[in-house]
């Protein structure tokens, strides 16, 4: 495949084609540096809708560009011959960590920490106002150091501005019901779904509602998406706790999911603490500066300025000849027929050595004495609440529902002994709208087939939801 010509570049190999762009690796000329490059493809019309997809991308991404775990954006411009717009990105080496964990799915504790870090990533986006709508495992890159790395926000879009869109492109196997459906543009809990979906794959090595040699159509992966109850990863090594708290990213209704990526990433955490596994920091930038930093530029401290010293050539501290270690062990402890002059002098110089190394050492503590007159404070713990994903709300509750003319009443209760502060959530099959009550019972007006969907909440646990449907 022919590249375009770009200038400052030189082109190395195509690395692959997106919905309306090619991907190449090109070779920068200074600095000297490899570079992905997304090109917009000739054979895609530039109207105005394609501009402003690939405008919003780098706007996006060079917003994010500092983030560890998302694909930084270095410069954008249009190549000469076609005026096809570019991107040019950091380089992650093929394959993406979907074609990774095809044939070969993550362990448990790798899965769980990549979760942690695109959730990071994603959280970042939407308190940057950003909404990625596109989170799939095609689209985490792997950088040279093994890190995951998000990339390809070509169909995001901005949280104040989704509701209004006429069309949203979606990739079926990843999207939720309400986007597949048309009830949403995308939301915060459309991008948790997709991620919840994107680390399910990362441990079975597909999409939770395909079916292995079965009909995985777009028409029929949309039907289990919007109908079928979400699956578990049938994995006996997966805690019970890491199965349900995708089911809950999966939910069918956003309500039911967890409400930000920060809080799939704090339930995440809790699971690797609860295996005892190494703990994976959530990045994700403070909501107010460091107090300790000034607002206004502070003078550069004396010690710290750079400046220019003569260079002072010492005789006696040039390089001296080092004589081959002997082959022979004994020769080595053979006496040396060298003068005692040299001896002497390396016995001075070493003397000085050590006095000049404690010289140095005393200063150093002094000025460190003088400059940090406290001490550090103790590093701060983990801000990660405690018993976010308890093992206890395993049965969903029991539901019947009784009709009396146009009048439905559902009542619930638990299969496991009632806590203070239990909660349930309620929904009407096929309504976006929900309830979260300390009732155990819902009244409904209507005469047509009603169904109804519990689910018992108890703090940040739920429990597999009740279905029950009267006509």
């Amino acid at each position: 495949m022919s590249a375009p010509v770009i200038e400052g570049f030189t082109f190395v190999e195509h690395l692959g084609s997106g919905g309306f762009a090619d991907v190449f690796l090109y070779e920068q000329q200074w600095p000297r540096q490899r570079v992905a490059i997304k090109v917009v493809r000739p054979d895609v019309p530039l109207n105005e809708r394609e501009k402003g997809l690939f405008t919003a991308e780098a706007n996006a991404m060079a917003r994010l560009a500092d983030h560890p775990y998302i694909v930084s954006v270095m410069t954008a411009g249009v190549t000469r011959d076609g005026a096809r717009p570019y991107l040019v990105m950091r380089y992650c080496p093929p394959p993406d960590l979907g074609l990774r964990v095809r044939s070969n799915p993550m362990a448990v504790v790798d899965a769980v920490s990549t979760g942690i870090k695109l959730a990071s990533a994603i959280e970042t986006a939407h308190r940057s106002g950003i909404l990625h709508r596109d989170i799939k495992p095609s689209n985490v890159l792997v950088t040279t150091y093994h890190e995951p790395a998000l990339t390809d926000f070509g169909i995001a879009g901005h949280i104040s501005e989704v509701a209004s869109e006429s069309d949203v492109r979606i990739s079926y196997p990843w999207s939720p019901p309400e986007l597949l459906d048309g009830r949403s543009n995308g939301s915060v809990a459309s991008d948790v779904y997709s991620l919840g979906a994107t680390i399910w794959h990362l441990l079975v090595g597909r999409s939770p509602f395909s079916i292995p040699a079965g009909d995985n159509s777009t028409r029929a992966l949309s039907a289990r998406i919007l109908h079928a109850a979400p699956p578990a990863t049938q994995r006996s090594d997966v805690p019970p706790a890491l199965d349900r708290l995708l089911q809950q990213c999966l939910a069918k209704f956003p309500g039911h999911r967890p409400q930000s990526a920060l809080e799939l990433a704090r339930s995440l955490q809790q699971i690797e603490e609860s295996a005892r596994w190494p703990r994976t920091a959530v990045a994700v930038e403070g909501d107010r500066p460091d107090s300790s930093i000034q607002a206004t530029a502070a003078p550069t401290p004396e010690e710290d300025r750079t400046v220019m010293k003569a260079v002072t050539v010492i005789s006696a501290s040039a390089p001296r000849h080092v004589a081959p270690a002997p082959a022979d062990p004994d020769a080595a402890q053979a006496p040396q027929a060298a003068s005692p002059q040299p001896r002497r002098s390396a016995v001075v110089w070493a003397v000085v050595g050590v006095v000049a190394a404690a010289v140095l050492v005393g200063a150093l503590v002094l000025t460190q004495t003088e400059r940090d007159p406290d001490p550090a404070p103790p590093p701060t713990t983990s801000a990660t609440p405690s018993d976010l994903i308890a093992d206890t709300l395993t049965r969903p509750p029991t539901l019947s529902g009784t009709r009396n003319g146009d009048t439905v009443v559902f009542r619930w209760r638990s299969q496991d002994p009632s806590e203070p502060g239990d909660q349930w959530i309620w929904q009407r099959a096929g309504s976006e709208a929900f309830e979260r009550t300390v009732k155990t019972s819902a009244t409904i007006v209507s005469s047509e087939k009603v169904c109804l969907e519990v689910r018992q909440v108890r703090g940040s646990d739920a429990s597999p939801t009740a279905n029950e449907c009267v006509r």
